[in-house]
């Protein structure tokens, strides 16, 4: 049985998703909920997917979803950002071993991307709940005072999660969708799946075998910025942007995305990036990391974007990684990428010029 590969449009949110197919054999879509109401989509190209299949990512992610939660008052995340300075919360393997690979992620990113910027998170009023009836910009000294209790130094995980600081608090939602699509992509294809995809909360993808992949204008409603070639089967990607969940006050509009460095919401000039690779949780981290950098849209070449696009590129881990920077400032477009325009993607808004970052 031949099966062709698939073409993959990215729109709303942060991605939407469009396929078409030519291939023998069916398929069919399902839908799944998780992490507070996060939509999750999983696409079987050549076979429906089995009852014993559902119920295996069914229980994936309530037990994701019963250890990272930020508000389900029963979870090891709510615990943890609960306990006092010095009191010890137990772990699991699991839990260990994510919390490993972001301390990882810290020091790569140099701090960019830091699961203990929650508190902060809150201080902004996009946590717990948004939106917010009455949106507040916060007074410098209250960031002073919760930038105090942030930095993932004041953790430790082993058997336990302990912390120095009683106000410090952690949250994986911006990482976690990507363990939980590639996790889920292991389900299925255990199953027997050859060609789909899943889709979680609309901003982390798994893609089994595609073909292109268009990605979102964060600028434009419903319209795309590129469309990549996808050259390999099994990729995660993730993409973060500044225009997600937003508030708007006193003629300026701030993002969701953090910056650890000075507590406030992105304002470096990186709209969305886009980050294809292996390994769903890292690439999450990466592409959030990517749009707190700032850009230099005079001279490129030295400014901390293109910096830091070179130093992931030289990490062994992320070697092959397509990396798409997209940066607006006024009447300044550009995107920085790794890839070669025309061979490996296609620029679909000529007011952009393009970066190649080498």
């Amino acid at each position: 049985m031949f099966l062709k590969k698939l073409s993959v449009k990215l729109f709303a949110a942060l991605f939407a998703l469009t396929l078409v197919l030519s291939a023998c054999g069916g398929g069919g879509e399902y839908r799944f909920t998780a992490f507070n109401g996060v939509d999750v989509t999983v696409q079987m190209r050549n076979k429906l997917l089995s009852a014993a299949a559902k119920t295996e990512i069914e229980d994936l992610l309530e037990s994701l979803n019963a250890e990272f939660s930020a508000t389900a008052e029963s979870s090891t995340v709510y615990k943890i950002n609960s306990a006092a300075a010095g009191e010890r919360v137990a772990v699991s393997a699991r839990f260990k071993e994510i919390a490993d690979d972001l301390t990882e992620l810290f020091d790569l990113t140099e701090g960019r991307f830091d699961i203990s910027v929650y508190p902060l998170t809150i201080l902004w009023q996009f946590a717990p709940a948004f939106p917010v009836a009455k949106f507040s910009v916060p007074q410098q000294e209250d960031i002073d005072r919760t930038l105090s209790v942030c930095g993932s130094d004041k953790f430790s995980f082993g058997e336990f999660a302990v912390k120095s600081a009683s106000g410090a608090k952690i949250d994986f939602g911006g990482c976690l969708k990507g363990y939980a699509a590639d996790e889920i992509a292991k389900i299925i294809k255990q199953d027997g799946a050859t060609a789909g995809f899943i889709n979680v909360g609309g901003s982390s993808l798994n893609l089994l075998y595609v073909d292109n992949l268009a990605i979102k204008h964060p600028r434009q409603e419903n319209e795309r910025i590129l469309s990549v070639k996808i050259k390999a089967a099994d990729l995660s990607v993730s993409t973060s942007g500044d225009y997600e969940k937003t508030y708007t006050s006193g003629g300026k509009t701030y993002s969701h995305i953090i910056d650890p460095k000075n507590g406030k919401p992105i304002d470096g000039g990186v709209a969305s990036a886009t980050v294809i690779g292996k390994n769903g949780l890292k690439l999450d981290a990466l592409s959030t990391a990517l749009c707190v950098c700032s850009h230099d849209f005079n001279i490129a070449e030295q400014g901390d974007l293109y910096r830091f696009i070179k130093k992931i590129l030289s990490n062994d881990d992320y070697k092959d990684a397509q990396i798409f920077a997209v940066c607006t400032d006024g009447e300044n477009k550009q995107i920085l990428t790794n890839k070669k325009q025309g061979e490996d993607f296609a620029l679909l808004d000529n007011d952009f010029s393009v970066i190649y970052v080498a």
